[in-house]
């Protein structure tokens, strides 16, 4: 037992584990995802060798959490590209058709089988990845431990189910415009703008612009962000209860002061050069919170997990098919890729439609033409599931909890 790790020690265990997560998933092309490396990774440390104690140690403390948690919803209202989203409709209506079906699945059949307490914890990370799980946990690890663990736990099922999924049907999209180009039916083109770009990060104008400094950029988000908090103590003190979080307040009023009153930076965090540590201190203390997981309840927790992703994805698919009727245009195979990106969302939605692409043809024309075919429709649905419309839902159900 490392009962006596240092700060420093502590750190470094931590990043190794997250780096090996890194790691793992391009050794593999993607078969084994990280969150299940660093899940599994993390879970056997603390059975063994591991402080329950480490994240403390490493001097990550809740007040951290809070301050990356707040950062990071704020700055995700900065992503939103009205235009992109605009331009890319039919994905939009397609992954709303498909998160509907989530949520119906996972609060009706899902809850009378498996208790509501439990399906609350998993359908927001089910409707869109890591975020959602932190809203999730932060609220669930109040209740009950098994309860954060299966919004975790969500996190590596997802992929078991969503990766090898996608892989199938998005390799038959691609496999169909490589004919397509092949007949001379498929031109070229340039994926458009997706919501992730640098490009979108533009420099401001004005009288503002000298101050564009890391730290006043993260001022400006502290601001939007104590907003949001006020809202929320606001509508508690008036309705007893606040409905919505904060989160999604955050969410809400990065896009206003980002996209409307231009208060703040396009990807705010990454013009302020704070994006990427901010995230994995966000992340490695969410896993942290596998010190409470026991062998005893374990193994129960993964089969609730899995049966809830089970289901879902079963009901994405039939939403997939219905979608594919209404929308002529866009085949069962890519309507089901759109859907299936709430369980990965970006990047992994760009990794898995390059695999798709290389798997189809060798050309790299052909390439490139389905390359421009397919991935703004996946960077759009990964968008609008993982970095809004699961923020919104999440923040909503994190109320519903039965104490």
């Amino acid at each position: 037992m490392l009962a006596d790790v240092s700060q420093a020690g502590a750190l470094v265990i931590l990043f190794l584990i997250w780096v090996l997560g890194e790691v793992v998933p391009k050794v593999t092309k993607g078969k084994i995802p990280g969150p299940l490396v660093i899940t599994v990774l993390m879970i056997a440390g603390f059975w063994t060798i591991l402080p329950k104690d480490i994240i403390v140690k490493a001097g990550l403390t809740p007040g951290v959490y809070s301050l990356c948690s707040m950062l990071v919803l704020t700055h995700m209202g900065t992503l939103i590209g009205v235009k992109e989203m605009g331009a890319q409709w039919r994905t939009v209506v397609i992954n709303l058709m498909g998160l509907a079906i989530i949520v119906l699945i996972s609060l009706s059949i899902g809850a009378a089988i498996l208790g509501w307490n439990n399906a609350i914890a998993v359908t927001g990370p089910l409707t869109g990845g890591v975020v959602a799980v932190a809203l999730t946990m932060e609220v669930a690890g109040k209740i009950s431990p098994d309860l954060a663990l299966i919004a975790l736990i969500s996190l590596t099922v997802q992929g078991l189910i969503g990766y090898p999924l996608t892989n199938i049907f998005l390799g038959k999209e691609a496999k169909r415009l490589n004919k397509l180009y092949e007949e001379g039916n498929l031109t070229t083109a340039a994926p458009a703008a997706g919501p992730f770009q640098a490009a979108e990060i533009t420099p401001k104008k004005g009288f503002l612009a000298q101050f564009a400094t890391p730290a006043f950029i993260i001022l400006k988000l502290l601001v939007v962000a104590l907003l949001a908090y006020w809202i929320e103590l606001l509508i508690t003190k008036v309705f007893g209860r606040a409905y919505i979080s904060r989160w999604v307040w955050c969410l809400v009023l990065g896009f206003v002061f980002s996209s409307v009153i231009k208060f703040l930076e396009r990807d705010a965090l990454t013009a302020a050069n704070s994006y990427g540590i901010t995230l994995l201190l966000m992340f490695i203390m969410l896993f942290g919170q596998l010190n409470a997981a026991q062998p005893s309840t374990f193994l129960s927790v993964l089969v609730v997990t899995f049966c809830f992703t089970a289901m879902a994805a079963v009901g994405m698919g039939v939403m997939a098919f219905i979608a594919s009727k209404i929308f002529r245009k866009v085949t069962f195979p890519m309507c089901y890729s759109i859907i299936l990106c709430a369980y990965y969302g970006f990047p992994i939605n760009v990794m898995l439609t390059n695999e798709a692409v290389e798997g189809a043809t060798k050309d790299p024309k052909a390439r490139e033409a389905i390359r421009g075919q397919v991935l703004p429709q996946m960077l759009i649905g990964g968008f609008t599931s993982v970095t809004v419309v699961s923020v919104l839902i999440t923040g909503v159900l994190v109320t519903l909890f039965r104490v």
